[in-house]
């Protein structure tokens, strides 16, 4: 897996619809209260892969994906994103909410 930080809200949210708009379906989002606000999770699942969408208001947007199919995702924003560590889609947040 391969994270991308530092995504820009807009191309993030973009990138989000634009992956559901190709039948990547809609494995969990997430649904308190803060969501889209403060913090926003959204796992996506397709041909049993997935991608994992990450976000709040002080790092902005991250997607978690195998590499190739980050390439795909740069390849659809036109752009290489900055790779690094992520702060929304560590495991231990990743696995608190797949058990809700």
């Amino acid at each position: 897996m391969e994270t991308a930080i530092s995504i820009e809200t807009n191309l993030w949210n973009k990138l989000l619809r634009q992956l559901v708009a190709e039948h990547w379906r809609v494995k969990f989002k997430y649904d308190n209260f803060d969501a889209g606000i403060d913090f926003d999770l959204v796992i996506l699942e397709k041909d049993q892969e997935e991608i994992l969408f990450g976000w709040d208001n002080w790092f902005e947007g991250e997607i978690q994906c195998s590499k190739q199919k980050m390439k795909d995702i740069e390849r659809m924003a036109n752009q290489e994103f900055k790779k690094g560590k992520p702060e929304n889609l560590k495991p231990e947040i990743i696995k608190l909410y797949r058990k809700s």
